[in-house]
């Protein structure tokens, strides 16, 4: 079982590398000179448009340090800002300014189109399968690292 697993799994993680590359070489309409981190940076934002950056590293994935160099890279562009939290001065906070927002938005709209392109090769059938696998799939990761996710 767990040699099939490990398939699984591998097979995710590809899925996982066509898609972000296609999201880097991706559509004319974001125009971007950014790297992959940078965009898993932008990506770390989710819903929210200021994090901190112990936050934002947990999103990604990252160490600390590393994070800052993503933001460091991203405040350059003038897609971020940061600036010490006002009432814990250990704390970095780092937002999004409005071409920060313009670009996740893009970003996030280029993602979509990218997943109905990879999916659209799907019939009816298989489109259903594989909602109700992922379903199953989610849940069942839930219950096993629910203690594992803020």
């Amino acid at each position: 079982m767990e040699k099939e697993l490990l398939n699984y799994l591998s097979l995710l993680r590809n899925f996982g590398q066509v898609y972000s590359r296609r999201i880097i070489d991706g559509n004319p309409k974001v125009k971007t000179d950014l790297k992959l981190s940078q965009i898993k940076a932008l990506y770390a934002f989710r819903d929210r448009d200021r994090l901190s950056m112990k936050e934002l590293a947990y999103n990604i994935g990252v160490k600390l340090p590393n994070m800052t160099m993503m933001i460091d890279g991203l405040l350059q562009e003038g897609i971020v800002e940061r600036d010490r939290d006002e009432h814990d001065r250990r704390k970095v906070i780092v937002w999004l300014t409005p071409k920060g927002k313009k670009l996740r938005a893009d970003f996030l709209s280029e993602r979509q189109e990218i997943a109905r392109e990879l999916f659209a090769k799907l019939n009816e059938r298989d489109r259903k399968r594989l909602l109700t696998s992922l379903s199953t799939v989610c849940q069942i990761m839930d219950k096993a690292f629910s203690d594992e996710v803020k």
